[in-house]
């Protein structure tokens, strides 16, 4: 591709760790300038404790050399991974799962490495607070107007959208009518706590607890699962609680609870550790609990037009089993970066977008499946493996080859490709 490239301007809606690793990548490109908008006073992460693998961190490296010890600064700990079960004749017992073990892995706290992420960035491109009330297309090829809540509006060449499922970017890339654009509940919900590790010890024990041992450890229940993350050196103990509602799923962003329900829900976990954890709860929620469900959206028809694209959450269903959230979207980030720097002028921007859609799409569909199927057996409902161990451990295994096993520079040549190909059409 030869020529002098001309100035792309990139509007990026949301602040999550993947459209920051994006913002990243794009600011090494001289031809591409790049904003970065949150509705909220400030820029969040969402959740408690993830986990990265060292594919995810190889990833940031290639968004933006500089991150070489970004996780270092965020305090990010390797971790031992452990999975147990929590109900049932095996309760206790270790499962197996050499594929978990396989992967070389940190936890960090993801507002640290957010903060991490847009750290040295140039503050006229950082915009917390600012309220996008519609995107409208200028012309067909003729770029985005963002029309903010006040009046102002602001003209790009491409919107990226990583505003997650209550975005305004996925309505914007779909149709106001698809149906994949109203998520639905999967009927599963969660409630995340943190406690300080001395509080953590006395409701749970110190075997689990170790120090000087960053851990991991998850439980799974009948229909249940509990997560405890610890950092070490007397962080905080990181504790989330997942549920299957047993009500039919109401359209609904949370599941309401007394203390009394949420217990009843945990009645059949007899293992002190567990009901530690579920005491802990219950000490800090004395009124009511909120669970926050799980939405689950279709597959998108595409995640892009001419002239905007959808990464992260936005793009697709939060894939929330440990990190591979935040892995997929940071694939995505480089993806999208990657081809929006070969993009020689304004006219190349659709084919670099149809490129990314063509590569990462599948991807995330396929990452989203496997997901699923982890998530029932992970709480309990996987109808061939139940709460056996034995059985757990293999099917584990099989699902985290495909959710872990990313293959980012097969990625890279095959959109490389398709781009290239799209433009010798025109």
């Amino acid at each position: 591709m030869s020529g002098s490239p001309s100035t792309i301007r990139v509007a990026i809606i949301g602040g999550s760790i993947a459209s920051a690793a994006l913002l990243r990548g794009l600011l090494r490109h001289s031809h591409i300038v790049a904003d970065i908008y949150e509705s909220q006073p400030s820029f969040k992460a969402e959740g408690h404790i993830v986990t990265l693998a060292a594919v995810a961190e190889e990833i940031l490296l290639k968004l933006d050399p500089s991150l070489d010890d970004c996780l270092c600064r965020a305090e990010a700990a390797y971790t031992t991974t452990d999975t147990r079960i929590a109900s049932g004749p095996y309760a206790g017992q270790l499962v197996e799962s050499p594929s978990v073990q396989d992967y070389k892995e940190r936890m960090v706290d993801p507002q640290r490495l957010l903060d991490e992420l847009l750290r040295g960035m140039p503050p006229r491109m950082i915009h917390a607070n600012s309220r996008i009330s519609s995107i409208t297309e200028i012309s067909p090829g003729g770029g985005v107007m963002l029309n903010f809540v006040g009046g102002a509006q602001k003209k790009y060449d491409l919107v990226v959208g990583a505003d997650g499922v209550h975005g305004i970017t996925r309505e914007f890339v779909l149709d106001p009518n698809d149906p994949a654009l109203k998520p639905q509940h999967t009927g599963v919900w969660r409630l995340p706590i943190k406690v300080p590790y001395k509080k953590a010890v006395e409701a749970m024990g110190p075997e689990f607890l170790d120090p000087q041992r960053p851990c991991q450890t998850s439980w799974i229940g009948d229909g249940t699962y509990l997560q405890h993350d610890y950092m070490g050196a007397e962080k905080d103990v990181h504790i989330t609680a997942y549920a299957i509602q047993n009500e039919t799923p109401q359209e609904s962003w949370a599941s309401l609870l007394t203390p009394e329900e949420f217990g009843a829900a945990f009645a059949n976990i007899p293992l002190p550790v567990c009901r530690g954890m579920i005491n802990l709860i219950q000490s800090l929620y004395t009124v009511q609990i909120t669970g926050y469900s799980y939405m689950q959206h279709k597959p998108a028809r595409t995640y892009v037009t001419k002239n905007a694209a959808l990464i992260d959450d936005a793009a697709h269903s939060a894939l929330a089993v440990r990190g591979v959230n935040v892995l997929v979207g940071l694939e995505e980030a480089y993806i999208l970066s990657m081809l929006l720097s070969r993009a020689t002028s304004k006219a190349a921007i659709p084919a670099a977008l149809q490129a990314y859609d063509q590569v990462c799409r599948p991807r995330a569909e396929e990452v989203g499946r496997h997901t699923i199927q982890c998530g029932l057996v992970i709480i309990g409902r996987d109808q061939e493996v139940g709460l056996d161990p034995y059985l757990i451990g293999p099917r584990l295994q099989y699902h985290w080859h495909v959710l872990k096993d990313t293959k980012v520079e097969a990625q890279q040549a095959a959109a490389i490709q398709i781009m290239d190909q799209l433009l010798m059409q025109h």
